[in-house]
């Protein structure tokens, strides 16, 4: 249960949180913890998160507070997994409390890897893999498009021997489809409403973003 509640406020602080400065009333802990500025505060949660991660293994890192507490968010909106893999592809770090969550993401997804996890490292290859299926979504008609700049939803990408599974969660909908490798074509898509978290109605404070 404590996993999923931290998942949960992971993303509504992900889909929540104002980026634009806004009037709130900081602690005095908190003004201490984000006097150092953004880049500062990202490395001391790095030695938090350990296991060697480092800013080069997330392509979005934010910090935000609500005056009363202090989070730093590490993601990838985009998780490729290549064969038989598995992989951490983002933290949470609650600052004032020294605490790190994260959950582990694999191919296939039931695996039971008994191996040390290390943190996703993009390489050249994955990254063109990547762009072979978005370019493959953004081709299609049937199901939507991806701006990758943009992108603030949740994909999963499964490599298979001969096509690629894709699962995407956003705020509200769950969408998962498969790609042909060679052809790029699209097929056995399917959609699920989802319902808003609770921790919406619980979570009554504005997170801001701290640059």
């Amino acid at each position: 249960m404590k996993c999923i509640a931290i998942f949960s406020l992971f993303l509504v602080l992900l889909h929540h949180t104002t980026c634009f400065s806004q009037d709130i009333t900081m602690n005095e802990e908190v003004s201490e913890i984000i006097a150092p500025g953004k880049d500062a505060i990202v490395q001391s949660a790095l030695q938090l998160v350990g296991k060697g991660a480092s800013t080069e293994n997330f392509s979005r890192i934010r910090v935000t507070t609500n005056g009363k507490e202090v989070f730093v968010l590490f993601n990838n909106p985009i998780k490729y997994l290549p064969l038989k893999t598995v992989f951490y592809f983002g933290a949470m770090v609650h600052l004032k409390e020294k605490i790190t969550s994260y959950h582990s993401i694999s191919n296939p997804a039931e695996s039971n890897s008994k191996k040390e996890i290390p943190f996703y490292k993009q390489t050249k290859d994955t990254e063109r893999n990547i762009q072979f299926v978005i370019e493959s979504i953004n081709k299609s008609t049937k199901v939507g498009s991806v701006n990758v700049e943009n992108f603030e939803d949740d994909m999963i990408i499964r490599e298979h021997e001969n096509y690629y599974t894709i699962s995407v969660v956003s705020e509200f909908q769950e969408s998962w489809y498969t790609i042909e490798k060679v052809s790029g074509k699209i097929y056995d898509i399917g959609h699920a409403h989802l319902e808003p978290s609770p921790f919406e109605n619980d979570n009554k404070d504005i997170f801001i973003e701290i640059h």
